[in-house]
């Protein structure tokens, strides 16, 4: 708990005492007076003296922990032991009093010229205060303490409180973490709403993570990059830099609070919070707790993230090599699947569909004709129109493509687009002959690019068609063959990348279809 210089949380015991002519002294020097009193409070100002706080200093420094007992610092100075927790009392401190038997001696000079005050108006005013004796200061002393013990019952339960309501913090931390971190989440977004997430709960002005090693490729940032919240990134960065290396979570100062992010050996960066606006704004071990916990759970999504990159990389190298393979048959159709997979992706997106969905419906677009290699290669090269036979073969393409990928777990997010993509809006497609809304989504769209494409580039059997009538013939199928509320999504797609691509496999020019993954 951190005292505030606004209310001491022993405010309240320094007052009950005070009405007990007694007064609560820290016994360290360098405290200074925590609990100023009003202009005229003589016995305050005399118990407060330096001349007494030295005397009280050196008769504490020779207590025996566990065994101290009232002393007399001074002739009259009268001093008795409290017991409270100096977490909670922010320190250690006595209980003094003036005792009548000082009045008339050496003890109210010494502290009156201590305290700068005329020694006669100091007595006069001690004497006029009923002031406690040697006969009665033990019954003061059994007051004193009944008085801490109750005190320290209130600073426990306040404690007790005030961790609960830690560990609600932490709590709520955890679970707005632990929210984020879906598999395959943007690393970049994750790390925003953990910035978010801190400086609301801890209370600050910023957060800011400077980013290391592996972390930097992975959030696309240079080594050392500053990824900030509420504050510019080169102030925080000025920040950080002052810190320098930080091997655990520290309280910097009584303003900044910094965690290391790291996962085994790697170092992934340094997480920090600054400027805090609740509370008395001192950083506390309570919130470097918290930035722990939240540099804890960032270095293990960091950690994951990175894994589930390599496993992306490691899947799209497979889907590179169906594709490759559907390819191999037919190689008049060569790039096809790549160009109805950017299509697809970016209709999805001009549709405002989640990332997720579209980048299923972008992996679905690449492998959506991997039914073809079930299907006779003099078939799929044939010069010139299919007769019925063949027409039945090619249309059998979807459903084998879907029960070539049903059992690959990874791939039961797509398996809709591969099976469905030949269906019609009207119910006049293939293989199922299924309508409207009951086509999935995702084959609802490939579609779209599907044909666009095949319409857009040369086959064995015709030439590409012209771009205003490639469009013309999409506009006068909404309806028909498309669903119209997708395909006035197609109609704002910008179609240099797919352009480009199209150009490129004409050209024979290889795998250009990755950048687009």
């Amino acid at each position: 708990m951190t005292v505030s210089s606004a209310v001491h949380p022993l405010q309240q015991l320094s007052a009950s005492l005070r009405d007990a002519e007694a007064v609560l002294v820290p016994t360290d020097l360098a405290a200074g007076d925590v609990f100023p009193a009003p202009p005229g409070d003589m016995l305050h100002a005399l118990c407060n003296s330096p001349a007494s706080r030295a005397a009280i200093a050196r008769t504490v420094a020779n207590w025996v922990p566990g065994a101290e007992q009232p002393a007399e610092p001074l002739h009259g100075l009268f001093i008795m032991p409290v017991s409270l927790p100096r977490t909670l009392a922010g320190g250690r401190f006595v209980v003094a009093t003036v005792l009548s038997n000082a009045l008339e001696c050496e003890t109210i000079e010494l502290l009156s010229q201590s305290a700068s005050l005329d020694a006669r108006l100091a007595r006069s005013i001690l004497a006029a205060g009923n002031p406690w004796d040697r006969r009665t200061a033990m019954r003061l002393s059994r007051i004193v303490t009944a008085l801490a013990n109750s005190e320290s019952e209130r600073l426990a339960s306040m404690d007790a409180g005030i961790q609960l309501s830690a560990a609600w913090e932490e709590l709520h931390l955890l679970h707005s973490i632990s929210a984020e971190m879906a598999l395959g989440a943007s690393p970049m977004r994750f790390v925003t709403n953990i910035l978010a997430e801190v400086r609301n709960t801890i209370g600050c002005r910023w957060t800011a993570l400077r980013v290391n090693g592996p972390a930097a490729q992975l959030l696309n940032v240079s080594n050392g990059g500053i990824i900030a919240e509420g504050i510019e990134p080169v102030a925080a960065r000025r920040i950080l830099d002052a810190v320098g290396g930080i091997a655990k979570s520290s309280v910097v100062g009584e303003d900044l609070v910094v965690s290391t992010v790291r996962r085994d050996a790697d170092a992934l960066g340094l997480l920090a919070a600054g400027d805090r606006v609740v509370g008395n704004g001192a950083m506390s071990s309570f919130e470097r707790t918290l930035i722990e916990t939240a540099a804890s759970n960032l270095a293990v999504f960091l950690d994951n993230a990175r894994l589930y990159r390599d496993l992306d990389a490691m899947f799209l190298g497979a889907l590179a090599a169906l594709v490759s393979a559907i390819e191999a048959k037919d190689p008049y159709t060569r790039g096809h699947s790549q160009r109805v997979a950017l299509l697809s992706r970016d209709i999805a997106a001009a549709a405002g569909m989640p990332e997720a969905v579209v980048k299923q419906i972008h992996i679905a677009g690449l492998v959506h004709d991997i039914g073809k290699i079930g299907v006779p290669e003099i078939v799929l090269r044939k010069q010139g129109r299919l007769d019925d036979a063949e027409y039945e073969l090619i249309k059998q393409h979807p459903e084998t493509g879907f029960r070539i990928l049903r059992d690959i777990p990874q791939f039961a997010p797509i398996l809709d687009g591969v099976r469905f993509h030949h269906e019609r809006f009207d119910g006049h497609g293939y293989p199922h002959g299924i309508s409207g809304e009951d086509i999935p989504l995702p084959a609802r769209v490939i579609a779209i690019a599907d044909t666009f494409d095949a319409m857009s580039s040369t086959r064995t059997y015709r030439t590409a068609r012209d771009r205003g009538d490639v469009l013309g013939e999409m506009a006068r199928l909404g309806g028909t063959q498309f669903d119209p509320a997708i395909l006035k999504h197609f109609f704002r797609v910008d179609l240099t990348e797919y352009d480009a691509m199209n150009a490129a496999h004409g050209a024979g020019l290889n795998d250009p279809w990755r950048k687009a993954a």
